[in-house]
């Protein structure tokens, strides 16, 4: 063999050997403490609850329409006023915040009564989570008078 060939196998030879660290004496990498298949697998499901809870809002079970009702009936057994009309609807988290319109003292002339709007929230199983009285007002008069 001359002396050009024994280089040029030498060449294609340390093309295709790659060094290994253990024959230099050094390592270059650290170890990384191992976690436990556990703690790997609540840390991804809390990162997937996570991503999905602020791409997606919390969807309502109970209709708005269902919630209204139950608001409704909720509200008159619990104050034993009458419910006048429903004046908003809005979800709130897994159930629905329902403004109801109710005759706090009825009076002659009906212009006369004395009205109030209750917040009243309904969770999603169409039970009563809790209720505010709001403004108070004459009926037939704006809130501005």
């Amino acid at each position: 063999m001359t002396e050009q060939q024994a280089n040029e196998s030498d060449e294609k030879t340390s093309r295709t050997r790659r060094p290994s660290s253990s024959s230099e004496g050094e390592k270059t990498t650290q170890k990384r403490p191992q976690r436990k298949s556990a703690e790997r697998s609540s840390e991804s499901t809390e990162r997937s609850a996570t991503n999905t809870k602020k791409q997606r809002p919390a969807k309502p079970k109970l209709s708005a329409r269902k919630a209204a009702v139950a608001a409704l009936k909720q509200l008159q057994e619990l104050t034993t006023r009458t419910p006048e009309s429903v004046t908003g609807v809005e979800p709130r988290g897994e159930g629905w915040r329902v403004t109801v319109e109710v005759i706090e003292s009825a009076r002659i002339p009906d212009t006369a009564d004395i009205m109030a709007e209750y917040d009243v929230d309904i969770d999603g199983s169409g039970e009563l989570a809790g209720y505010a009285r709001g403004a108070r007002y004459f009926r037939g008069r704006t809130r501005d008078e």
